[in-house]
């Protein structure tokens, strides 16, 4: 099949899930740009700031739980026209507790968690359905098609999110994310995807499949994977604490700068997606890997030096967003591609409990270590540990050789 993107954007399931997706998501990443802010203009603490985070991921890392749903299921419609509204209640309580100052820490943890189990299963959906709606060869283009309107609208609703910062505190950030998860609703209402039927097994069963799925293959690929992707997801986090940091202790708290430095970070990461959907590189999957992680470690050097300029800085954390994007556009579209549609979601989800777990650890060390270091200190100890998850994926054979 044409890897073209025009192609995958004539399939119509996937022009619907796409609206619905992006408008979600969208909404998350108001939801990720405003809950750093929200943590730290609530506390003053980055070690809360890390703590929230680390309730986030943690949440994220049980999403193998919930995962046998989303291959189960007869429709996914139904996962995202439940969870959404709940979510959108969720961040509107999240919205007037800031925007009231009525927020106390118990509110801010327990509708943060509530928020991050509901994705769970969402997510789960989501990143299989373009492995049931299209074939193996369109996967990269679904990515960089999914990227581009995806992050459009992201860096609309981080500009939007910025300029709610400044206005309204990161309360109104919230209130964005509750409308667009309405949308998200209404647009996954004409939805009709539709997992392979599922093989006569219980949910346990099913669940202990999904594992199993792992451990298959000469050499065990995925599970060597799982192994760089843990490595990887230590860090995974660290930008996103490293951009308040910078913003806080180069730019003097100003919100300005750090909405400007996080849309950087976001059209670094369109732009990977855009040079993959046109490239389609599925026999250079594990060459992509290992180099974005070493790229991911050269890109954060150049934070560790940047002068104190707004633009230079955005510079930089442009090429972040790239690197660390294309580390995720190449796995997912590997993925995505290569398993079986009918394990597609709980694969995805299994391993992601290995980056996630990780990443929950990791935020909280980062978070801890941000209280008293400086930028170009914590940037260079985050750098030489995605160098050293770059020297690991060079050192399994399975995970250089991955293609599909």
């Amino acid at each position: 099949m044409s890897a073209s993107p025009w192609t995958v954007l004539r399939n119509r399931q996937f022009r619907w899930f796409l609206g619905s997706w992006v408008a979600a998501s969208t909404g998350y990443s108001v939801f990720a740009i405003s809950i750093v802010w929200l943590a730290f203009q609530a506390t003053g603490s980055f070690l809360v700031v890390g703590a929230v985070l680390a309730v986030e991921r943690a949440a994220y890392c049980v999403t193998f739980v919930v995962a046998p749903l989303a291959d189960r299921v007869r429709n996914q419609r139904t996962i995202y026209v439940v969870s959404y509204p709940i979510q959108a209640v969720a961040a509107a309580a999240l919205a007037y507790g800031a925007l009231t100052h009525t927020l106390g820490l118990a509110e801010l943890f327990g509708l943060v968690l509530l928020l991050s189990l509901l994705w769970d299963l969402s997510w789960a959906a989501a990143n299989a359905a373009p492995g049931i709606l299209l074939g193996p060869d369109q996967q990269f283009a679904a990515t960089g098609v999914s990227g581009l309107l995806g992050g459009a609208n992201t860096i609309a609703g981080y500009a939007t999110g910025g300029l709610l910062i400044l206005l309204l505190g990161a309360g109104g950030g919230m209130a964005l994310y509750a409308v667009l998860l309405v949308a998200g609703t209404a647009l996954a209402l004409p939805l009709h995807i539709a997992p392979p039927p599922p093989r006569p097994e219980s949910f346990t069963t099913s669940l202990r499949n999904g594992w199993t799925a792992l451990t298959e293959g000469t050499g065990r690929p995925l599970l060597q994977l799982a192994t760089v992707d843990a490595l990887q997801g230590f860090f995974s986090a660290a930008p996103i604490v490293l951009l308040a940091l910078v913003a806080v202790r180069v730019f003097g708290a100003e919100g300005f700068a750090y909405a400007s430095l996080f849309v950087a970070y976001v059209v670094g990461g369109i732009a990977a997606g855009l040079l993959f959907a046109r490239w389609n590189p599925r026999g250079r999957v594990g060459a992509l890997l290992v180099g974005s992680l070493f790229a991911g470690a050269a890109t954060l050097a150049l934070v560790a030096v940047e002068p104190p300029v707004l633009a230079v800085a955005s510079a930089a954390w442009f090429s972040v967003g790239f690197a660390q994007s294309a580390y995720q556009d190449v796995k997912y579209a590997f993925l995505r591609g290569a398993v079986p549609a009918d394990r597609l979601a709980r694969v995805i989800s299994n391993l992601y409990t290995f980056p996630g777990v990780a990443s929950t650890i990791g935020v909280l060390v980062v978070g801890d270590l941000a209280v008293g270091a400086t930028v170009p200190t914590l940037t260079v100890e985050v750098a030489l540990g995605l160098l050293a998850a770059a020297v690991a994926s060079v050192a399994l054979p399975r995970v250089r050789s991955l293609r599909f």
